[in-house]
């Protein structure tokens, strides 16, 4: 299942048997699985978590607390193709609670919205274009109900099909369809199109992705590599550095430790590659030695001194940019 799909016609039931799969591969401890789920619905989480807040980045910190709260309780669901009407309430109901929570701080919706302006650092014209566009649609969509602003949202930003959204709010196709034509005589198509042009970034959904996977990993003590292919990568560490692989297919790190290739998108991978700051550091015999081994099968190197380890630090870097570092214990 894909919620950027061009599939005209996607069969719910299938969608669902997908869904029930995944859900029991990750309640396995397959993390990959998981990673799938949360790239499946990160953008319809987000308008969920949009219609109550109103703000996108926000939606996208509470699209990152349902996955890890979903993921810690994949054990009590117990309909599995139901994943997505479930997934709905975890993150309706984390909207709801943030919501209160925010009212009760002293820190102001402004106060949120200009410290996000200063990073952003916009044009004046690109805050005029936000204002607007937020007051236009922020007006529209009070008019509506909660179930068709969700509906509604989740169909022209977070581009799911009708099927999709049936699937996740557990109506049937029919409902939905009809909720979207009465709808839109309270709101114009036009405006959330202007607004998913402005708001509806597709790259964020893989750096989500990788914030909810690298959080769940961690937390089970285990690491995640973002890759462009998994196979590629899966095989570069086996070939290269002579690692093993566990019953899961996973590499296994000389700790016992699996790492797990988490798959995202090539501009996530050219922010990732931009850091010289080691992901994993594996411990070697002979720093000398290692770096004359890797360099002669054509990866790219360097040696510097590293007064933290006490020596000398190897760099070295995977096909899709990660850097790794190697010392001598």
């Amino acid at each position: 299942m894909n919620h950027f799909s061009s599939d005209p016609d996607p069969d719910p039931a299938r969608e669902q048997a997908e869904d029930e799969r995944l859900v029991l591969a990750a309640a396995g401890g397959d993390v990959d699985a998981f990673a799938e789920l949360v790239r499946n619905y990160t953008n319809a989480v987000c308008a969920i978590a949009y219609d109550v807040m109103r703000d996108y980045h926000l939606a996208q910190d509470i699209a990152q607390e349902s996955f890890v709260k979903a993921y810690r309780s994949l054990q009590s669901l117990q309909q599995p193709g139901k994943f997505g009407s479930w997934l709905y309430a975890i993150a309706m109901n984390l909207s709801i609670d943030y919501k209160r929570s925010q009212a009760r701080k002293t820190r102001t919706y402004d106060q949120l919205e200009s410290m996000e302006a200063a990073e952003r650092k916009p044009s004046a014209d690109d805050r005029l274009l936000q204002q607007e566009l937020r007051l236009d649609v922020g007006l529209a969509l009070d008019h509506l109900d909660e179930t068709s602003r969700t509906i509604l949202l989740s169909y022209y930003i977070s581009e799911m099909t009708m099927p999709e959204i049936a699937g996740m709010l557990d109506m049937s196709v029919s409902a939905v369809e009809s909720r979207v034509r009465r709808s839109r005589k309270t709101l114009q198509s036009s405006h959330l199109s202007a607004y998913a042009r402005q708001y509806g970034n597709r790259g964020a959904s893989d750096k989500l992705v990788m914030r909810v996977m690298d959080r769940i990993v961690k937390q089970a003590g285990q690491f995640y590599i973002p890759v462009s292919d998994r196979s590629r990568s899966t095989a570069w560490f086996v070939t290269h550095l002579g690692l093993s692989l566990d019953s899961n297919g996973h590499v296994c790190l000389p700790s016992g430790q699996a790492l797990f290739m988490v798959h995202v998108s090539d501009e996530v991978l050219a922010e990732r590659s931009q850091s010289a700051i080691p992901v994993l550091v594996f411990s070697v015999e002979d720093t000398a030695a290692f770096y004359q081994a890797i360099i002669g099968q054509g990866i790219r190197a360097v040696r510097e001194s590293s007064p933290e380890m006490a020596g000398e630090l190897v760099l070295f870097y995977d096909p899709d940019g990660n850097c790794y570092g190697a010392c001598s214990p």
